[in-house]
């Protein structure tokens, strides 16, 4: 019977140490977390980025020298269609010119809004210029510091110029309903303490959203900025979005549904120069 009584008094000795342990290890478990809880998320954060390039064709999509994109595009004004095309656009990725200007971009953009090719938008290197049958007029240097802004900022431009910039800090947002569809959202801040949130689609890692803000120059007003990419296909080696749709303050001002992409199609410098004696006309006021 004392054999018994002792074994008792041992077992409960050995479950309260035990116990004691475990809440120690709670408490420890307790104060450590929100650290490590950071570092995941930091970790977590790259990871995803890392896996979006993977998923849209890893070292073959940083391999793209140029694009042909065709479908409908339809510009909105307070949610009022304001005007629609059949489009063509042509896009050409160069390496980056360490000596370059601020204003310098390593893309250049062909917008050809008629099968004749007579009424385009032309961004080269970060300049911009609206053609018609009459010449060439530099478009506003407001809208090309948008222009600017926005192709920096861009998530694709992002993974195929930025991803190993210094300063970079990634944060996973954790998990959000896009559209319905489950995505991980993570901010990727840069050294000017600028920000994107990009929302990858859980399913496969693909980039479904990204928002930012932007300030005017002039007013300071901040607005938000959201591009929405869908319906995304095999091109080749890769997986592109075939539309887009952007938004302003949560009003749509641009929607794009492609038909087609081509890759790779060593598209000639003609289609990114202007024409040699095309006149060059005032810019807009």
């Amino acid at each position: 019977m004392r054999h018994h009584r002792a074994r008792g008094n041992h077992c409960a000795r050995r479950a309260s140490g035990a116990a004691r342990y475990l809440a120690t290890t709670w408490v420890l478990a307790a104060l450590v977390w929100p650290a490590a809880q950071a570092q995941t998320r930091q970790e977590q954060g790259r990871q995803l980025v890392d896996q979006a390039l993977a998923a849209l064709g890893g070292d073959a999509f940083l391999k793209v020298r140029d694009t042909t994109k065709t479908g409908r595009a339809y510009s909105f004004y307070r949610e009022d269609l304001r005007g629609l095309a059949v489009i063509t656009v042509h896009e050409r990725f160069e390496p980056i010119k360490e000596d370059a200007g601020p204003d310098w971009l390593p893309v250049s953009r062909r917008e050809t809004y008629t099968e004749k090719g007579d009424y385009y938008s032309l961004f080269q290197n970060g300049k911009g210029w609206e053609v018609t049958y009459r010449g060439a007029r530099p478009l506003p240097e407001e809208r090309m510091q948008r222009h600017r802004e926005a192709t920096r900022r861009d998530i694709f431009y992002f993974l195929r110029y930025r991803l190993k910039e210094p300063g970079l800090y990634f944060y996973y947002r954790g998990i959000e309903i896009i559209d319905n569809v489950p995505a991980d959202a993570v901010d990727i801040t840069d050294s000017e303490s600028e920000t994107i949130t990009v929302y990858f689609r859980r399913s496969d890692h693909l980039p479904i959203q990204q928002i930012y803000t932007r300030r005017d120059p002039k007013t300071r007003i901040p607005y938000e900025e959201k591009s929405v990419f869908s319906k995304f296909r095999k091109v080749g080696n890769l997986t592109l979005p075939w539309n887009v749709r952007q938004e302003r303050d949560g009003e749509k001002v641009f929607e794009l549904f492609g038909a087609s992409i081509d890759v790779n199609q060593s598209l000639s410098d003609e289609l990114f120069r202007l024409k040699q004696g095309l006149s060059i006309l005032p810019e807009s006021p």
